[in-house]
């Protein structure tokens, strides 16, 4: 077991300082809440409103309370179980809207038969232990994409499937009745993520409020979300940034507590910095990791609330080491994060691409520092002083031809399969070098997407999902208009 510390970027004094910054923007500024009921169940808590401007004024003692209701839960210490597996265990997910081929390099709007492809390549796939929501259509109406893709999925495989984000507040419920469909359990929210982001600087939109309010109906936890990007959505300085982030957190979270107050809480930050030079927002900049850093700590350490940073969401457009080394960098700033892993995978450009070729990266990258994090055991076997001895007595310089080596090697040492660990080959392969692995994960991922077999699906399943599917369509669009077949 490896234990050890979050970082302590900033002293404790430093932190309250931040927090008082972010409750007075709450209690001065407010926030703006583009939704009357929740503004008036606000209101009726101790908040001062404005239901012209649709701004909420979020008074001290509220605040507190909140705090002290939901925090509590976290500690500083880490502890990481020993022990690693060769296996891989990977999980598709996400909302994607753009597929990446390669390798041609074409990024292109996800249609119906690539939403498909990627389910059979992580059901044919014995690495992935989950199929996911990877990609979003747009060719199907957003307004019943999640239960489109969800009943795509549970025809494609049996292996558990996962959700994606919400944008439709009406999604919900047939969402968690599909998921007791595929699980047997009745309100199974598997196929819905409970995070909800606010629109830095501290609004709330009437959408968002809404998928809110009905995730908190159906017992999902209260983890709200926090994009600011220093320079343009929140001031240029780290410490401003942070304090917009500290705000929005606290914002979710009383509300939550207002509407639910029985439901755990939980954050997710996902800061950047705007490039002034190229005006694009960067993700995976040094002053973004200090902005999530900085985040998490104040309320982990003041607070007690468990809140995590997306350190996967990086701003490579194209796969390779480079977008693997973003995703790695993170691991700097946050060496004893509870996911002590990188984190994305697949994602480019922030969020708007995804690649199959990058994903296997992702995950080889992801084993390795598993290794790392698996540690090693240390006994009389481990220790080999009779077979240290040995060899040194009888004068050799190896220990390659010892049954020991061949019966530990591979438990002990990590192969990747992709990267290339050879000596140096000549000038005309090294220079072609990453391009061919990548040519060679591409072939995997095709080969797989093209050996794919259906699994045994219980018909009467599939028949209820396609129950539920219809009959939310017709009730949101008035008529059964979406193919099913990709």
């Amino acid at each position: 077991m490896i234990t050890g510390e979050f970082w302590e970027l900033q002293d404790e004094d430093t932190l309250w300082r931040i927090d008082a910054a972010a409750v007075r923007l709450l209690a001065r500024g407010g926030c703006r809440i583009e939704h009357e009921g929740l503004l008036r169940r606000l209101q009726g808590a101790g908040c001062r409103v404005d239901l012209v401007a649709r701004r909420c004024y979020f008074p001290e003692d509220l605040l507190r309370r909140t705090l002290e209701h939901l925090g509590g839960r976290t500690s500083q210490r880490i502890e990481i179980p020993g022990g690693w597996s060769p296996q891989l265990r990977l999980h598709q997910g996400g909302n994607y809207p753009h597929l990446l081929e390669w390798p041609s390099g074409r990024r292109r709007l996800a249609t119906p038969q690539d939403v498909a492809d990627m389910a059979k390549l992580g059901h044919s796939l014995e690495e992935f232990a989950t199929v996911g929501k990877v990609l979003t259509c747009s060719q199907i109406d957003q307004r019943v994409e999640p239960l489109w893709s969800a009943l795509l999925l549970a025809r494609v495989t049996d292996k558990p499937i996962t959700g994606g984000e919400i944008f439709y507040a009406e999604t919900v419920e047939p969402l968690v009745r599909m998921g007791g469909v595929l699980t047997g359990r009745a309100g199974e929210t598997c196929l819905v993520s409970d995070c909800d982001f606010f629109i830095p600087p501290l609004i709330l939109d009437g959408k968002q409020a809404e998928c809110m309010l009905e995730k908190r109906r159906f017992g999902l936890r209260n983890v709200p979300g926090t994009m600011p990007v220093s320079g343009i959505s929140a001031p240029v300085t780290i410490a401003g940034t942070v304090a917009v982030a500290v705000a929005e957190l606290m914002a979710g979270w009383v509300i939550g507590y207002v509407v639910a107050p029985e439901l755990p809480a939980a954050g997710i930050v996902s800061s950047g910095s705007l490039d002034l030079h190229t005006m694009a927002a960067c993700f995976n900049s040094p002053e973004a990791m200090l902005q999530d850093v900085a985040t998490v700590q104040v309320c982990r350490r003041l607070y007690g609330i468990p809140v995590w940073a997306a350190t996967g969401y990086v701003d490579c457009k194209h796969p390779g080491l480079e977008a693997a080394f973003q995703k790695m960098f993170p691991l700097v700033a946050t060496p004893l994060w509870p996911s002590h892993h990188p984190a994305g995978g697949g994602l480019l450009s922030a969020g708007l691409d995804y690649s199959p070729v990058q994903h296997l990266l992702d995950a080889e990258m992801s084993q390795a520092v598993d290794r790392f994090w698996g540690g090693f055991e240390v006994n009389e076997e481990t220790l080999a002083l009779d077979l240290i001895e040995s060899v040194t007595a009888a004068g050799r310089t190896n220990f390659l031809d010892s049954e020991h080596t061949f019966a530990h090697f591979r438990t002990e040492q990590w192969y990747p399969r992709w990267l290339d660990r050879r000596l140096w080959q000549g000038t005309a392969i090294e220079v072609e070098a990453e391009r061919k692995m990548l040519e060679r994960i591409d072939g995997y991922c095709k080969e797989a997407i093209a050996r794919y077999e259906p699994p045994d699906r219980d018909p009467a399943q599939i028949a209820e999902l396609e129950r539920i599917f219809r009959a939310y369509e017709r009730r949101i669009l008035g008529a059964n208009i979406t193919p099913l077949e990709p």
